[in-house]
């Protein structure tokens, strides 16, 4: 569980390190698209030799693997929660930076939609725990 663990934060520290490396490429001018440039790089090259290790490359240079669980599900598995994980916390902070007016002021039907969306939501996540519970 712990190598699990420990390959998944690897492979999401490498898939942020390249997002944030190409966002970074775009954004800035000349001189700094370098870093951008040099965060993809190193992104592929802590992805590329964490999955080294559980290669038959491996078994070639050190007579064994050193991770033996199934990295391809396994990047997988780290893509897919990252790209979760990102996109809850975008969301969240988007809606948080509007509701709070820090970066476009909501008008009042605005607020009272908001209002609406999150009672009809709520509403909907607590008759789903009822059937739940009832279907036990």
């Amino acid at each position: 569980m712990a190598l699990e663990f420990l390959s998944i934060l690897i492979f999401a520290f490498a898939l942020a390190l390249l997002g944030l490396g190409v966002i970074t490429w775009f954004i800035e001018r000349e001189r700094r698209r370098t870093l951008g440039s040099l965060m993809v790089a190193m992104a592929l090259l802590i992805a590329g030799g964490y999955a080294f290790l559980g290669s038959r490359f491996s078994i070639a240079l050190f007579d064994r693997l050193i991770i033996t669980i199934d990295l391809p599900q396994l990047m997988v598995t780290a893509v897919v929660y990252t790209i979760g994980m990102a996109a809850g916390f975008g969301i969240a902070g988007a809606v948080f930076l509007w509701i709070s007016g820090r970066l476009v002021k909501p008008t009042r039907f605005e607020r009272k939609l908001a209002i609406f969306i999150g009672l009809t939501l709520a509403i909907g996540l607590a008759i789903s725990a009822i059937a739940i519970r009832i279907s036990r």
